[in-house]
């Protein structure tokens, strides 16, 4: 039990130091929309699901992107916690990481489609 805890512990802190670092280092300085400065992950809603940021608005789709981003880092990290190789763990990640990201963004892209609708 004491072992589940202190996974929970280390997914937690994982998630809170990228969370905070891409609020402190990139939320911070983006104003306001700009299509030429938009961020990669917002890039590829609009041109993959045709997502309007602008509607949704540009600052909270860009929270959600970032909490999404700090949880599947942190999950990516407590999953291949357990390798102890530090290649065979970088390659395990690099396989993984597609595929979630795939995922969770076609999440975001269908929640943002249907609140849209509304």
């Amino acid at each position: 039990m004491v072992e589940y805890a202190k996974i929970a512990l280390e997914f937690i802190g994982v998630f809170l130091i990228v969370y905070v670092g891409t609020y402190l280092f990139s939320f911070k300085k983006i104003n306001k929309f700009d299509r030429r400065k938009m961020p990669t992950n917002i890039k590829y809603l609009v041109f993959k699901y045709n997502t309007d940021v602008v509607g949704l608005g540009y600052k909270r789709v860009l929270k959600t992107l970032m909490f999404c981003d700090s949880f599947i880092i942190a999950t990516i990290y407590t999953i291949t916690r357990f390798v102890d190789n530090i290649y065979v763990r970088l390659f395990i990640a690099f396989i993984l990481i597609f595929p979630i990201f795939a995922g969770v963004y076609h999440l975001i892209a269908m929640h943002y489609r249907k609140e849209s609708e509304m």
